[in-house]
């Protein structure tokens, strides 16, 4: 399949119909659930250096308040208020999208050591490192498709607010220090992986695999 490439990573694309994601088969929307959660990975280290940024700390600086991780001891989580779209709360170990006052929304959890995605059905965000088994669920694929969006919609405005903030050599500093370390797996450079996120969001049922995109980008 031949992936169209737009002329900035965060240039919007129309929609795929209600239509089309509900004929795509499962097996299928597992598979891009699964590409989606290893660019996860690899951008949790993204975040990571970016609050050891030269000029501070960026997550504190769009927005983010720096909290005492109610789980792990020694380290630090980052919650930011999104207003009536729920909250955000990244961790070392952790991150999600939680909306806890909407009823027939999930929750959307990432957890790093396991490398899955899950919904979420606590009141309140877990503790990092600390995740009650009854509240993590792993589908339906549709479902936690559309949670992932939630998460993914703060995700790439960040990615916005990076490359105007910061110099173009800053992300590409991070994914060579992430490829350097012995036991990472790099997968696509960050510009490339915006393309694909951007496409994962409107276009699901046409984008490619990101294996297929390291072979033909």
């Amino acid at each position: 399949m031949k992936t169209r490439l737009f002329s900035s990573p965060f240039t919007p694309a129309k929609r795929s119909s209600s239509e089309e994601l509900y004929d795509m088969p499962v097996s299928r929307l597992r598979a891009l659930l699964r590409d989606f959660t290893t660019l996860l990975g690899q951008q949790m280290y993204f975040w990571g250096r970016d609050v050891l940024h030269p000029r501070g700390n960026l997550l504190c600086e769009s927005g983010f308040e720096r909290r005492k991780s109610g789980g792990l001891e020694g380290t630090s989580c980052y919650r930011r208020n999104l207003g009536d779209d729920g909250i955000i709360e990244l961790h070392g170990a952790c991150a999600g999208h939680y909306a806890p006052l909407r009823d027939e929304e999930s929750n959307f959890l990432y957890i790093r050591n396991r490398k899955r995605c899950f919904l979420h059905s606590g009141n309140e965000p877990p503790p990092p490192g600390v995740y009650a088994t009854d509240t993590l669920h792993c589908g339906p694929a549709l479902d936690l498709y559309f949670a992932s969006l939630r998460f993914l919609d703060w995700w790439l405005d960040y990615e916005k607010w990076i490359g105007e903030e910061t110099s173009t050599s800053w992300r590409k500093a991070s994914y060579t220090a992430f490829a350097s370390l012995p036991a990472s797996r790099p997968t696509l450079p960050p510009q490339k992986a915006i393309l694909w996120l951007n496409q994962y969001q409107r276009h699901p049922t046409r984008i490619a695999r990101i294996s297929e995109w390291m072979r033909s980008n």
